[in-house]
Order: C-alpha cells, then sequence, then structure tokens
C-alpha cells in the first residue's frame, strides 16, 4: 500500500510537471507569432520608405518590449519553480518563519497588519525556500487585493492541528467570485490585469509535495479572501 501511494504521488508530480510546462510552452509561444509579423511589418515599411514608418516603430516597439517583459517574467517563474523543486527538506520553525515575511510587509502605513500564533514553536520538516514562496505570494496577493479599499486589513495566522498546522492569510478585499473558485489553483488563470497566472498554481504544487493542502474560503471575519495550507507536525524520528 505505501508503494502504490509512493507511485500514486509521484505520477501526480509528473503530471502536474507536464501541465505546467504545457502552459509555459502556451504562455511562451502565443506573443511569439504576432511580435514577428509586427517586426516583418516594421521592415517593410522601412524598406518602402512609407511615411510615418518612424512613429510606427515607437508604438511597436513599446508593444514588443511589453511582451518580452512577460516572457521574461513567465520564464523566471518557471525557472525559480524547477530550481526550489530540487531543494532538501530540514526542520523548521514555521512561528518564525511567518514571522519574518508578516516583518518585511508591516513597512505600510495604510496597511493594518496582524500576525497571531497559537504556538510558537511550530517544527515542520519542510523545503524552506518554497514555503516562503507560497507565504510571499499569498501576501502578495492580499495586498494587491486590499489596494483599492479605504480600510486596508491584513490578518496573517498560524494555528495548530492534530496532526499539521494551519496558515492562512485573510484580507478585507473583494475576495474570489465564484465563477472562479473552480479555476482558482490552475496554471495560466489569473485574474489580474498583468501577471502569469502561474503563482497560485505554483504554491498548489509546493504545498501538495509537502504532504499538505491549500484552499480558499471568504474570509468569516473581514469578508474577504482566506487563502490557508497545511503542513504536517514534525513529530520526531
Amino acid at each position: 500500500l505505501e508503494e502504490s501511494t509512493q507511485r500514486l504521488a509521484q505520477n501526480e508530480r509528473e503530471q502536474a510537471w507536464r501541465e505546467m510546462a504545457r502552459q509555459i510552452a502556451h504562455d511562451i509561444k502565443n506573443p511569439l507569432t504576432p511580435m514577428r509579423l509586427s517586426i516583418q511589418h516594421l521592415i517593410r515599411l522601412k524598406s518602402q520608405n512609407i511615411d510615418g514608418w518612424d512613429q510606427k516603430f515607437d508604438q511597436v516597439a513599446s508593444s514588443l518590449l511589453e511582451q518580452i517583459d512577460i516572457l521574461s517574467e513567465t520564464a523566471t517563474e518557471f525557472s525559480s519553480f524547477s530550481k526550489f523543486y530540487n531543494e532538501d527538506s530540514i526542520l523548521v520553525n514555521l512561528y518564525d518563519l511567518v514571522r519574518e515575511q508578516y516583518i518585511f510587509f508591516n513597512t505600510r502605513d495604510d496597511i493594518s497588519f496582524e500576525y497571531i500564533a497559537q504556538t510558537d514553536q511550530a517544527m515542520s520538516l519542510i523545503k524552506k525556500n518554497q514555503i516562503s514562496r507560497v507565504i510571499v505570494n499569498l501576501i502578495t496577493n492580499a495586498i494587491q487585493a486590499v489596494e483599492h479599499k479605504e480600510k486596508k486589513v491584513i490578518r496573517i495566522s498560524l494555528l495548530e492541528g492534530e496532526n499539521y498546522f494551519v496558515i492562512s492569510i485573510e484580507d478585507n478585499g473583494p475576495g474570489v467570485s465564484e465563477d472562479n473558485l473552480q479555476n482558482l489553483f490552475k496554471p495560466n488563470f489569473t485574474t489580474k490585469t498583468s501577471g502569469t497566472g502561474l503563482g497560485l498554481a505554483i504554491c498548489k504544487n509546493i504545498i501538495d509535495q509537502s504532504y499538505g493542502t491549500i484552499a480558499y474560503s471568504r474570509s468569516e471575519e473581514f469578508g474577504g479572501a482566506n487563502f490557508h495550507f497545511t503542513l504536517p507536525i514534525y513529530r520526531g524520528e
């Protein structure tokens, strides 16, 4: 049974990688054709010395630079994830790990940050950089969600269950619409006007490989998003 479970987990990881690679290829290939056509169009305008080609050049160059930035961000996301994937697990106090990110982000006067922890001894065997990435991503999303609120509130919580710790990031933003819930953790999905749409998909992959779970719900207190994930409690050898 244990061997079957391990094989199933391995198959799921491989399938996740294939899906991620497919989405990356999709994101990279999509803008290449219009970029090529735009450059060919500029070459034709210049070769024929058509009036106004220099103004057209400025417009196309600006658009090309924007597309290059998107491609670069996509490549960086995937490259970072592949490096994190090979990281070794170490024993980490989640209380300190979360507190570090709380201190780092709690620098804005217009956002009320709060950190609540049920314990200051939350030991878990994890890939530290990967989990830090998840926390950073979720806090960043929360900050973006409350940007247009007059009163901005973000709460980070560390709770202890029977066999796992729960880390949650809540905000008083608009939350996720019902229509988007089923696609929330899928690669290439985003409700933002910019970005790769890989952030939450990468978070889910990291948490899955850490033998935890990640989910979304409405914040009961603030009415916005509540992204929360679990990590196993370390009980010793």
